[in-house]
């Protein structure tokens, strides 16, 4: 559907921004695309049809911008009389009326005018009133001469298989086979999935049919069937797609209304606008097809929804907001369980998550706190995850590389063992013959000293961190989280300030411990002397956060080294235990605030007889330089030597606090300049 802008303002009651148009279609699932900034052409699902039509669209449009509902649009109901029948089994309705209009139609200035802008021409016949309320309803409309068509055989049906009856109107495309037609007698008037344009019927008191058609959407889009080499379908450009007829028998059939009596709704409309502005008359009308389902009845818990829509909401405003939306609510009975009945033209509306959109979108979108629900899955955020996300970020901002080692070992690897708490009974693998032999890791280590010792002889670095688990016990489920890190080889290339290499240091896996003890939220860890096998005597200790053991670090012994092939390298090593780092409350970081600079200040020097107080000059001082007596101060006292005989040199600093924005610099020189003036005007020399 092709909307015009100008007329999607003026239900918007304002000026509207093409990219937040475009963004919130696109959010709502809709397609759109803009057309030379006068119109947007939009493709809505099937379930939110409403945004296919101008007051659709407006409604949403306002939602977003806080504006509430639109007026509902109010529909008269359409007489009966025209015998309209149906096959059975057709997935579609039209619904159909003969009106006669005795004089040329004269459009509303503010209608005219819309039509214009949507690109249509007024005629002054019953096709701009078609027109205006396809464009409004987002229905498709037509109309056609009643003189030469059989009224009394208006019939929904199948296309026949043999094509069209030879005295069919030669200007009426052929339906494809399969295809639901309207016909009169054995004439075809319309072919349900096509936007045929409404026929320009002369105004002159003669029969005109008009009509409306809604199709089931599964029947609109069938399935795919596979072939050989098949095309994508391209995004529908501005004046193409779906909802213009292109006079082909490919075209595939578009979608239109929320259930089967949108079409009903929309001949209603224009029915009404037939009697209302054109002086017509309705002589008879009818539907046949596809009934509407019977309304869903939804039991969604009133809390809950308070929660996704805002938790100060009170029950009353909930059901006004809902009600509002189309839905008819019954108070709660036992508990806070809501009775909402939802009609079958919101097929959208199926779900708690939905029917609290439909009350922001109503409320307005804006007029929402801008704070998330309380989270209903607790405990949320899950400390566990968030210690291990921090420490992998961590790890990778350092610049080292994260792996996935093995969690299954030979139990004839020489590297089984390492890491391994000292008397602990390993874990071994009973299953079939080729696991017989295996045992599982009891520790980070004994993997990633694997890659590291490959990564040593192709590379000569190794920079490598590991998160995984590590069983306890044979229990199920007794496991826990570690953290282990090597680092060895050349830290950095090599320089004009280093012409060889630097060397990965103790320094280096102190800086990364303290950079994963920021990331845990505690203090730095603390290094305490503890001898483990695999580490090297007197660079072997226990990491612990104030007086509790995490883990443990240290440089790997010559024995160690030599199982991975990385003998004469120095290999640092650290592997923490989660849990009891995570089971440690956080400790807040301290934030030191900067010293405060200095207030600006001023220096005199001045030569005052013995007999005149200090406590004199400084109140000259501060009054002259515009400044409070306390921030006046002596700074320097000489007598003798230069000083003349009989007399006193004070330096004083004078502070003051600035009144102006303009430089530093000129503002003392100003003050500076005042004081100097009042004590020469004391007899004071000053300087």
């Amino acid at each position: 559907m092709k909307i015009p802008l100008a007329w999607l303002e003026q239900e918007c009651g304002g000026h509207l921004d093409r990219t937040a148009l475009l963004d919130g279609l696109h959010e709502s699932g809709a397609r759109a695309v803009l057309d030379a900034d006068r119109a947007v052409e939009v493709v809505p699902p099937p379930e939110l049809a409403h945004l296919g039509s101008v007051r659709g669209l407006a409604a949403e449009v306002r939602a977003r911008n806080g504006d509430g509902p639109t007026a509902p649009l109010r529909l008269s109901v359409l007489p009966n009389g025209l015998a309209l029948t149906a096959d059975e089994g057709i997935p579609g309705r039209v619904a159909a009326a003969v009106v006669r209009i005795p004089a040329a139609v004269r459009l509303p200035d503010a209608a005219a005018d819309r039509l214009r802008a949507a690109g249509v021409r007024p005629t002054g016949t019953v096709a701009d009133l078609a027109a205006y309320v396809a464009l409004e309803t987002g229905q498709p409309l037509g109309s056609t001469d009643a003189r030469a068509l059989d009224l009394t055989g208006l019939r929904l049906r199948a296309a026949s298989p043999a094509g069209p009856a030879a005295h069919d109107d030669p200007s009426t495309p052929s339906p494809p086979p399969g295809a639901w037609v309207l016909s009169a007698g054995e004439r075809t008037v319309a072919v349900l999935g096509r936007d045929t344009a409404p026929a320009a019927v002369p105004a002159d008191g003669r029969e005109t049919l008009v009509w409306a058609w809604w199709l089931d959407p599964a029947a609109a889009h069938p399935a795919p069937q596979p072939e050989p080499e098949p095309e994508p379908e391209p995004l529908p450009q501005p004046g193409t797609g779906p909802d213009t007829d292109t006079g082909t028998d490919e075209t595939a059939p578009a979608v239109r209304g929320h259930d089967p009596h949108s079409c009903d709704r929309a001949l209603a409309r224009l029915v009404r606008l037939v009697t209302d502005w054109a002086g017509g008359t309705v002589t008879a009308a009818g539907r046949a097809g596809a009934a509407a389902p019977a309304p869903r009845v939804l039991r969604p818990d009133a809390d809950e929804l308070r929660r996704l829509l805002d938790p100060d909401t009170d029950l009353a405003t909930l059901t006004s907001l809902l009600a509002a939306g189309g839905t008819a609510v019954a108070p709660p009975g036992e508990g806070s369980a809501l009775h909402v009945t939802v009609p079958a033209a919101r097929p959208d509306l199926d779900c708690v998550p939905a029917l609290a959109g439909e009350a922001a979108r109503v409320r307005g979108y804006r007029t929402l706190p801008r704070r998330l629900p309380p989270s209903a899955g607790g405990p949320w955020p899950d400390r566990a995850r968030q210690l291990r996300g921090g420490l992998a970020a961590a790890a990778l901002r350092r610049g080292l590389q994260q792996i996935v080692s093995p969690v299954l070992l030979r139990a004839s690897e020489p590297l089984s063992a390492v890491g391994t708490p000292p008397g602990a009974e390993p874990i071994t693998v009973h299953g079939r013959a080729g696991l017989r032999d295996m045992r599982v890791r009891g520790s980070l280590l004994p993997g990633l000293l694997g890659v590291a010792g490959r990564s040593l002889r192709h590379t000569g670095a190794a920079h490598l961190f590991e998160l995984g688990q590590v069983p306890l016990s044979a229990a199920y489920g007794d496991e826990s989280w570690r953290f282990a890190v090597v680092l060895s080889g050349s830290a950095a290339p090599a320089s004009l300030v280093e012409p060889r290499p630097r060397t990965v240091g103790f320094a280096d896996l102190n800086g990364l411990l303290r950079t994963v003890a920021g990331a845990a939220g505690q203090e730095a860890f603390e290094l305490t002397p503890r001898p483990h096998a695999e580490f090297a005597d007197g660079a072997s200790f226990a990491v612990r956060v104030r007086g509790t053991a995490v883990g443990r670090a240290g440089l790997l012994s010559e024995r160690t080294a030599e199982l991975i092939d990385a003998v004469g390298e120095r290999v640092f090593c650290a592997e923490l235990d989660l849990d009891a780092l995570g089971g440690l409350p956080p400790v807040p970081a301290t934030v030191r605030l900067p010293d405060p600079l200095p207030p600006p200040a001023f220096n005199v020097t001045v030569v005052v007889p013995e007999a005149v107080s200090a406590g004199e000059v400084l109140q000259v001082v501060a009054e002259a330089g515009g400044t409070e007596h306390r921030r006046v101060a002596v700074k320097d006292l000489l007598q003798g030597g230069r000083v003349p005989a009989g007399h006193l040199s004070l330096t004083v600093r004078a502070e003051f606090v600035r009144t102006d924005d303009g430089p530093l610099r000129e503002e003392r020189r100003r003050r500076r300049e005042t004081v100097l003036r009042a004590l020469a005007d004391r007899g004071w020399s000053g300087r």
